[in-house]
């Protein structure tokens, strides 16, 4: 007989019983807007023993799960399979570890919701206190302005509908993308440059440094921080305008960094299309490629 430790992962006796367990405790959580961070590590614990397939199983079981949830709650068909598709879309881009479990549970806990060309967090809050939607950039194309005026337009409808409690008064962006240097690398009419003009920054944090170094490693040059850092050392680095300015930047000892950006959630009786003026001059106070999510 095969030894019990030799066995492959599905073989072992209690596998199925415990990827149940964790699948029935993720699905409990959707539509709760639970902390993403909490449910993690208690799926983790849940899991404990078994390899990482394992808690991808998990993902992967739960999705049909959250998508009936977001078609009962209002969802077209396209949304409720839009707002799941970032569980494949990034772990065969990033893995489960190099994703970070608590996006994967934010996802499929119907806490994430993606309407047309951006992804919108519920239960964010602005720096004041007050309830905020986060706005989050897929890895699904070209970041389009009219797009993003779609999205902008048509999520506030979806979102009170399936989070009543969680109604906010601004979307707020926290990205590598909200650097206010990224202008001088791409050029103000760069589609990642207009998306970063809709938001009004806030205030600078000890944080914005490792964060937007991370995220640009991670999303722009496709690594991790040390071996993005690396690969510039030695003049490796992707194509590009914005590749090459995070590379200059580095070597000149400085940071790239993520901001806090946020805009006021528009009067629903507003006319549709009427927010493109008024990034604008948001962006006067003041990120193709994606955000952090």
């Amino acid at each position: 007989m095969t030894p019990d430790h030799d066995r492959p992962d599905h073989d072992r006796p209690d596998h199925d019983r415990i990827v149940h367990d964790g699948t029935e405790l993720l699905a409990a959580a959707i539509g709760t807007v639970p902390d993403p961070g909490e449910l993690a590590a208690a799926l983790e614990s849940t899991v404990r023993g078994l390899p990482d397939s394992a808690i991808v199983d998990v993902l992967r079981a739960v999705r049909p799960r959250t998508a009936a949830w977001f078609r009962a709650h209002g969802a077209s068909a396209d949304q409720a399979a839009d707002s799941i598709a970032d569980v494949d879309r990034k772990l065969a881009r990033y893995g489960l570890r190099g994703t970070g479990l608590d996006w994967f549970c934010a996802v499929l806990t119907a806490r994430v919701v993606t309407v047309g060309r951006l992804q919108f967090e519920i239960g964010d809050t602005a720096a004041d206190g007050s309830a905020a939607w986060g706005v989050h950039v897929p890895e699904t194309g070209p970041l389009d302005a009219p797009a993003c005026d779609r999205s902008f337009d048509e999520a506030p409808a979806l979102l009170r509908a399936v989070a009543p409690a969680h109604v906010a008064g601004w979307w707020q962006c926290r990205s590598w993308i909200l650097d206010p240097g990224l202008a001088d690398v791409l050029g103000p009419d760069a589609n990642l440059v207009r998306f970063a003009r809709r938001f009004e920054l806030g205030p600078t944090s000890s944080a914005d440094a490792a964060e937007g170094d991370g995220g640009v490693a991670k999303f722009v040059l496709g690594t991790t921080l040390p071996d993005a850092r690396s690969a510039v050392s030695r003049g490796s680095i992707p194509s590009g305008r914005l590749a090459a300015g995070v590379a200059a930047r580095w070597r000149s000892d400085e940071h790239w960094t993520a901001r806090t950006g946020t805009i006021r959630v528009a009067d629903p009786g507003r006319p549709p299309g009427a927010r493109s003026s008024g990034a604008a001059r948001h962006g006067a106070s003041t990120p193709g490629v994606p955000s952090l999510p």
